[in-house]
């Protein structure tokens, strides 16, 4: 691939588009009884894959812009809730669909059941990103659920001309493919066409099986390296594998953490590798380990506390644990 241009100071500038959601986390006490009340302990926060990790790019240091769509009525309160978050911004209300909302049903071995309505990020599309953000060793990030609310060629088509334009332009381009269930629900087709020319892709390991047809973790890792190239896959409590052309597979091992709720993890993660690698470039595996590691470490934030987004007392001391300069962009230099 042709290298883009370094950034001309320290600070990488990440665009982001995709799902806006409201969570609704419900705790139950005791076992659920049908037909009756169950008490329950229930939060709302804000959410969204897309926009979680354009939370933790922000967190992390990042200028990040944020595209996506609300309801009508939530376009001051979720604008205000990303700002908060150091995130700029661009959000379409929507007059004839709510804001998507999840609700959360957390067990008391801490698995989620989640039950979500689309709302209005049914109508997110790679159109809604403003070309000139895009340019020369700045990053486009999305995830998968953007391209599940509409499989058909015409979105293909979309997608394939923002990353060609994002390339083009000079940028690189990461995605996460976000639901092993919507996978399975709608194919994997229109994503692996979607998103051909992409720089990284970020799976779980059941999304990396699906998309590859695999079971092995370092054959997923393989077969994805056929179409990315780079590529992480997240295996739960063993790890991460992440490896470049030419360059790993390296392994990371998942930090020991008691999980409240794991919502937001691969985005967080998302976030934290791909920041670290947009600081530090390079492309050997002593970078791509410290970058898999910072993803660890902020995934393991998110599962330790209610949320998918990140604290907002600590950003400071959150990016001082960064490196501090820029020396190639990410992606293969070749």
């Amino acid at each position: 691939m042709p290298e883009a241009a370094a950034v001309p100071d320290a600070v990488p500038h990440v665009v982001v588009f995709g799902d806006v959601i409201d969570d609704i986390i419900v705790t139950p006490v005791g076992d659920i009884r049908p037909d009756t009340d169950t008490t329950a302990r229930i939060e709302r926060r804000p959410g969204g894959s897309a926009a979680n990790a354009a939370a933790w790019f922000a967190h992390l240091g990042c200028r990040t812009d944020f595209f996506g769509r609300v309801g009508a009525s939530d376009v001051e309160q979720h604008s205000a809730l990303l700002r908060a978050d150091g995130v700029v911004p661009h959000l379409r209300g929507e007059a004839a669909l709510p804001t998507g909302t999840i609700v959360v049903v957390l067990q008391p071995d801490r698995t989620r059941t989640m039950l979500t309505e689309r709302g209005a990020n049914a109508l997110v599309s790679a159109r809604d990103v403003d070309r000139s953000l895009l340019g020369p060793g700045r990053h486009l990030h999305f995830t998968g659920y953007s391209l599940f609310s509409d499989t058909g060629e015409a979105a293909v088509a979309d997608f394939q001309s923002l990353i060609q334009d994002a390339r083009a332009a000079g940028s690189t381009v990461s995605v996460n493919p976000g639901s092993a269930g919507f996978l399975a629900d709608h194919g994997t087709g229109s994503l692996v066409r979607a998103t051909q020319g992409a720089t990284a892709i970020l799976p779980n390991l059941d999304e990396g099986r699906l998309l590859t047809g695999r079971e092995d973790p370092r054959e997923v890792v393989a077969a994805l390296l056929e179409r990315y190239e780079l590529v992480t896959l997240t295996m739960g409590r063993a790890g991460v594998l992440a490896a470049m052309r030419g360059v790993g597979p390296v392994t990371v091992p998942a930090i020991p953490v008691v999980p409240i709720d794991t919502t937001g993890a691969g985005d967080a993660f998302s976030a934290g590798f791909l920041t670290a690698m947009l600081r530090t470039g390079g492309h050997d595996e002593e970078r791509l380990i410290a970058a898999a590691s910072e993803g660890v470490r902020c995934a393991a934030l998110v599962v330790e506390s209610l949320g998918a987004r990140p604290p907002r007392l600590t950003s400071a001391a959150t990016t001082s644990a960064l490196p501090s300069t820029i020396s190639e962009p990410l992606g293969d230099p070749a």
